[in-house]
């Protein structure tokens, strides 16, 4: 733990670097999460893992306390999913379905992220309904596939919409997490999902059994990330998957 002795954890399970849309690279973020008391991080590049390998080696390198999970937001034809503890890169534009069973493929946990927003591109709470009838996972045992929703992320459309997934999620019944979306280090931290333990077998476990809470936090005002940087992220989100889709076309994701 970084600024309590209890026996909750942390974790940031939405985070993006400067291999992607974000504008910091892996240390920066790294530091900003101890800082924050945030004990986990899934970097999560839009369309790719590179970023997350890239991550995880540097924070092995400095022996950061800080931990990373490979991760990656994918762009299915319904929305964004994220895909936790994955190597490779999850095909993009397929469907929902499609996407969630690629993640399942790898041994991973997928999670709908920021539900019901209008953007960035996000799963309706009708087609997250379609999504768990026609999955229905089994989520009784050790090792069983994992699909998750995200209900607590800071970004405004997100937030607007919470108490709406929350009550839907009363049917569905899916762990919840939590993630900053953050594309700046000021933001890292700014939404969290806490679990008992530590470390990420912990974290995944709790997914499993479904025990994990969501935490909303403070988020950072325009002024504290500057209008310049602002502008010039949404210039490079922009170019995020063309890039991505590029990148493979050439060559290996790594």
């Amino acid at each position: 733990m970084t600024e309590s002795d209890d026996a909750t954890a942390r974790a940031d399970l939405q985070v993006h670097t400067e291999e992607s849309d974000g504008m910091d690279d892996a240390l920066t973020i790294l530091d900003a999460a101890h800082r924050r008391g945030v004990d986990i991080v899934a970097i999560t590049d839009h369309d790719q893992t590179r970023g997350a390998h890239i991550a995880r080696e540097a924070a092995a390198q400095a022996n950061h306390p800080v931990e990373v999970i490979v991760g990656s937001e994918v762009t299915s034809r319904q929305g964004h999913i994220l895909a936790l503890w994955i190597e490779e890169p999850i095909p993009f534009f397929r469907s929902a379905a499609a996407t969630v069973e690629a993640i399942w493929q790898q041994g991973g946990v997928a999670v709908i992220a920021h539900p019901a927003a209008v953007f960035p591109p996000a799963l309706k709470i009708g087609e997250i309904e379609r999504l768990v009838q026609d999955l229905a996972p089994e989520r009784n045992g050790e090792g069983a596939p994992v699909l998750a929703v995200e209900t607590a992320n800071p970004i405004p459309f997100a937030r607007r919409r919470r108490d709406g997934v929350i009550e839907a999620n009363r049917r569905w019944s899916l762990p919840t997490t939590g993630g900053s979306d953050a594309h700046f280090h000021e933001q890292v931290g700014s939404a969290v999902t806490t679990f008992e333990g530590q470390g990420q077998a912990a974290l995944r476990a709790a997914l499993e059994m479904g025990t994990t809470a969501t935490e909303l936090r403070r988020y950072p005002r325009l002024s504290n990330i500057g209008p310049s940087r602002l502008l010039r992220q949404q210039w490079r989100g922009l170019s995020a998957t063309p890039k991505a889709l590029l990148r493979r076309t050439l060559g290996p994701d790594g």
